[in-house]
């Protein structure tokens, strides 16, 4: 291993740590977060919200391709550029993404609005709550596209201590949202709504302060280079081509159940993705530090450099989601009953399938951020949109045949192995030297055979049983959690990571003992 690539690993190491002090204190308040809005709501607006103000979720979506977009310019301008040029994709990202706000406010109050009041399925005495909720929705997420240059130039730089604070304030102030809900008077969903659009405007505040001050390339000039723009919206339009499909796979099918079923479905599958999100939050801590180092390495051709951190990251970012996977779906119906109290039918399908689903992902964001280097991503959003496409097919053909509603995340499954085959295959065009056997072998195999011995454990035994669901869930988590942790370190971390692995816990220990 290089000098160069010891430095980056240790600024990676630095800037992972930092981002999980920021999720480990962001799961502690959102976990009394989301059973304060849960109580506060109940089951049938908890899952209004999830139905109608999923346009915050979908349109997050459409966020995510634009900071794809933006950070591959902002990046690679920070690896080969100018302080005049670096300023000027900039201005670029900001008109652009002017621009796709225009198209979004236009689309959710046409078509969209029209869906919330036609389409969806909502009783109607909430459907005046449902409309503001919409309204407050669509705000929150103009404000929130607004954000992604912002976002963007702070982890291109590589400042993972300033983003990890700015998140933090962001989960306070939901805090505060939540139990401002809990004992407000009146319509609790429409103060929820409206109370987290101004959460939206606040956060987009603070981001854009910090980077006016503090990054030269921020502050506002007329932007030059119409053929950059030109190249930047044609690289934004097949982005968010891609976000569309993934779009179409997660709020796509919300529809779908709202359709076939009731809001009470959607309740469920709203809590899912409320674990989702949180188990997300931790492997996306991790691949947010590694994630400007790939698009550093392809547009400087160092093609073995990104290789290996490549299939070190897809490693990782499948061992970080099975130890938060394993305890979870061990315990899911006390970490469900702890959590919430009470909990829609299907909430535990929605939840396993849902993890499972993650850890297949998670593995292949690398795979996605290589990809998304290049400059040239139409083939391979034309590609990701049709495999993706399938899940909300799939998921219409199996609730037409009369299947649960949870057989969606089934397909959504299937269709996740199949886009990693994909990524693979299309990487290997662009780089021929990628070795698309020993990321299998170190990502796909080593992750079955790391899980093995807890999914026996788990199978063999029901685990330590009491009165109190608190107690079981604490004391049979730790138990899952920990030969999970240990089978990771002997079966799943090379020689050389385990010896890292314990210069560590050796000098923390004489840290402790001389403190």
């Amino acid at each position: 291993m290089t000098t160069t690539e010891q430095q980056n690993n240790k600024r990676i190491a630095k800037n992972t740590l930092l981002l999980y002090f920021r999720m480990l204190l962001s799961l502690f308040v959102s976990f009394f977060t989301t059973r304060i809005v849960f109580n506060a709501l109940g089951v049938d607006d908890f899952g209004i919200y999830n139905i109608v103000g999923s346009i915050i979720v979908l349109f997050t979506f459409i966020n995510n391709g634009l900071i794809t977009a933006t950070r591959r310019y902002i990046t690679t301008e920070l690896a080969t550029g100018t302080l005049e040029s670096k300023n000027n994709v900039f201005n670029l990202a900001i008109l652009s993404h002017a621009f796709i706000s225009i198209f979004i406010l236009v689309f959710s109050e046409t078509i969209g609005l029209w869906a919330v009041n036609q389409f969806l399925n909502i009783p109607s005495n909430r459907l005046f709550s449902a409309n503001v909720v919409y309204q407050a929705s669509v705000f929150s997420a103009i404000f929130g596209v607004f954000q992604a240059p912002y976002i963007t130039t702070i982890t291109a730089h590589e400042k993972m201590s300033v983003f990890a604070y700015f998140s933090i304030f962001e989960v306070l102030f939901k805090l505060i949202v939540a139990l401002t809900v809990l004992y407000a008077g009146g319509d609790k969903l429409i103060t929820y709504a409206v109370l987290t659009m101004a959460v939206a405007v606040i956060n987009q505040s603070i981001y854009r302060i910090y980077c006016h001050r503090k990054f030269e390339e921020c502050k506002f000039r007329k932007p030059k280079n119409k053929n950059l723009l030109k190249e930047m919206f044609s690289f934004m339009g097949w982005s968010l081509t891609g976000q569309g499909a993934v779009v179409l796979t997660s709020q796509g099918v919300s529809v779908l159940i709202n359709t076939f079923f009731n809001v009470a479905v959607n309740a469920a599958m709203g809590i899912s993705n409320q674990i989702l999100h949180l188990v997300t939050g931790f492997v996306g801590n991790f691949q947010t530090a590694f994630m400007p180092q790939i698009t550093k390495h392809y547009v400087r051709n160092e093609f073995d450099e990104m290789t290996r951190l490549a299939i070190r990251s897809s490693r990782f970012s499948g061992y970080l989601v099975i130890v938060f996977m394993l305890p979870i779906i061990y315990q899911i119906k006390n970490v469900l009953l702890v959590w919430l109290g009470k909990f829609p039918e299907y909430t535990i399908e929605f939840c396993v399938l849902t993890l499972v689903g993650l850890l297949v992902d998670a593995m292949s964001a690398p795979l996605w951020m290589i990809l998304g280097s290049d400059k040239n991503i139409k083939k391979y959003q034309i590609v990701i949109s049709l495999i993706y496409s399938f899940n909300f097919i799939g998921a219409w053909v199996l609730f037409a045949f009369g299947l649960s509603p949870y057989m969606a995340i089934v397909m959504r499954i299937v269709v996740y192995f199949i886009s990693t085959i994909a990524r693979l295959l299309l990487i290997r065009e662009k780089v021929g030297s990628f070795p698309i056997m020993e990321w299998l072998r170190s990502v796909w195999l080593n992750s079955l055979v790391v899980m093995f011995v807890p999914v026996l454990v788990m199978i063999a035994s029901n685990g330590v049983s009491v009165n109190s669901p608190c107690i079981e869930l604490i004391v049979n988590g730790c138990i899952i959690g920990s030969i999970t942790a240990v089978s990771i370190y002997l079966l799943g971390l090379t020689v050389s990571e385990r010896s890292f692995v314990n210069d560590k816990v050796i000098s923390f220990a004489r840290r402790l003992k001389n403190a």
